[in-house]
């Protein structure tokens, strides 16, 4: 039997077990830091999804033209820069009211991209609105729509006729704790897009 003070006594085991702590402690506290960064992510990323969805819900009540005629080529929906663009402006304020705590920040590149569509039952694309910003209505001006005119219509397939609402949204997500900028990029990236049918986008008559 060891000795109490001896090399095969308690306090030897003492010792030994204080030892293996030091050494793998900081490992532990660098795992659950890993683990609390990962799910700062994975939670902004799923707040970013659930507004995003949201938004284009709340956009799929409404009308990109206001009422107007969107047949007439005259008309201010298709041509006039000057157009009230509520129709986008409350869907991203929709959008910032669900995604709260979380903003987007324009100094990192984050946008808020808005597309309209109308396809018609030969699969025709009618329109993309607005049609004086062919690359969808962008809130900060840093990002364009990943989603073409030929891509729409791949996508959309053809009868019947349909009006298409697109919101995507860029998002960098700002590490928390800022102990991982050597693994993981800081901000990190993220997009999110959602589809939904748009009743006021609808072709329903032929010009």
């Amino acid at each position: 039997m060891g000795r109490p003070g001896g090399a095969g006594g308690w306090l030897g085991r003492r010792g030994q077990s204080l030892t293996e702590l030091t050494l793998f402690l900081p490992l532990l506290v660098l795992l659950i830091a890993g683990l609390a960064e990962l799910g700062f992510a994975l939670a902004g990323y799923m707040a970013l999804q659930d507004a995003t969805r949201e938004a284009a819900r709340f956009g799929a009540d409404g009308d990109p033209c206001n009422g107007a005629d969107v047949w007439d080529p005259a008309n201010p929906c298709d041509s006039d820069p000057t157009f009230p663009l509520d129709f986008y402006q409350q869907i991203a304020t929709l959008f910032d009211q669900t995604f709260q705590p979380y903003r987007l920040d324009p100094a990192l590149g984050d946008d808020l991209v808005i597309s309209a569509f109308g396809i018609q039952s030969d699969g025709a694309l009618a329109w993309r609105l607005p049609r004086n910003r062919p690359y969808g209505w962008s809130r900060y001006g840093n990002r364009t729509s990943r989603f073409s005119n030929a891509t729409i219509k791949e996508r959309m397939g053809h009868p019947p006729s349909k009006g298409v609402l697109i919101v995507e949204v860029y998002y960098h997500h700002r590490h928390r704790l800022g102990l991982f900028r050597w693994l993981l990029p800081d901000p990190i990236p993220m997009y999110a897009v959602s589809t939904m049918p748009l009743p006021a986008a609808e072709p329903v008559t032929l010009p």
